[in-house]
């Protein structure tokens, strides 16, 4: 059952993925909602139909697999209201609520100290205690009931929490940042005039961002660039137009050689060093 969940989870993962090129952030976060809840929705099936042959899968289950679902509901949940938010309110507002959100953060954390300290030092004494059928959630938040698992325990809904309360304030600090500094990342078409046009095909260029991407060697505010990001950059620099990436994205992973350019790459960045070396 163990390949099932982690089958589930990688289709979510790679559904989010594919999110990065919506550029409109309120498009985007509500799209990351709906594929979440899908998944949450397919994991209570399996779930519901299916006993534990263990204690131990029934703990890794909900200390492992249930928060690797919810804490995202619950992150982009929240992001996709701040976005809708940023759409119409002041700056004052916005800081106010930016302000708000990060005490409520911490109060969590406060509240919630022991099993923070459980979460955080990996700690497995109390896991038949937490993490089994027979300590079920009570007092489920009333907006979040229909995608909560009747049997989500309430140490895996924390653990949800914590993990999801990370992310949010780190991007809760970073919008703060924007209002104090603010300012606009700079058209890379307007700091020259040579012609820049694309030597390689498309496929292969869509191959390199997607590996930049994943390599979070780029980052934007701190956080690693996004594919829309670094995909509509591409195009400003190279004169390009990648409207298509998806479906090439797609066509690139059924290659037999599933990334050619960078094996390419890799070949001539040894040959050169050997050539350099002697």
């Amino acid at each position: 059952m163990l390949e099932v969940f982690q089958e589930l989870q990688a289709n979510m993962e790679l559904g989010l993925e594919e999110t990065n090129l919506i550029l409109d952030p309120v498009h985007r976060f509500e799209r990351c909602t709906k594929l979440v809840i899908r998944a949450i929705d397919q994991l209570k099936g399996l779930v519901n139909s299916y006993s534990f042959q263990s204690p131990e899968e029934e703990i890794h289950y909900f200390k492992t697999v249930c928060p690797a679902f919810y804490s995202k509901h619950f992150y982009f949940t929240k992001l996709y209201a701040i976005e809708r938010l940023k759409r119409s309110a002041r700056k004052k507002n916005l800081r106010k609520t930016f302000n708000h959100d990060l005490k409520e953060i911490e109060l969590f954390f406060s509240q919630n100290k022991e099993t923070c300290d459980y979460f955080y030092e990996s700690l497995t004494y109390r896991d038949h205690e937490f993490f089994r059928r027979d300590w079920t959630h009570e007092g489920v938040i009333e907006e979040l009931a229909p995608v909560i698992d009747v049997n989500l325990t309430i140490t895996s809904y924390k653990i949800s929490l914590i993990v999801a309360n990370e992310k949010y304030r780190v991007y809760l600090q970073d919008e703060l940042k924007r209002l104090d500094s603010p300012g606009e990342i700079v058209d890379v078409s307007d700091v020259t005039k040579d012609e820049v046009t694309l030597g390689i095909s498309k496929s292969f260029l869509v191959e390199e961002i997607v590996a930049l991407q994943l390599s979070g060697l780029i980052k934007v505010n701190g956080e690693p660039a996004s594919l829309a990001w670094l995909t509509k950059k591409a195009e400003q620099l190279l004169n390009t137009d990648l409207k298509d990436f998806k479906s090439l994205d797609y066509a690139n992973r059924g290659r037999k050689d599933i990334t050619p350019l960078l094996s390419s790459m890799i070949k001539k960045s040894n040959e050169r060093a050997n050539r350099l070396n002697k």
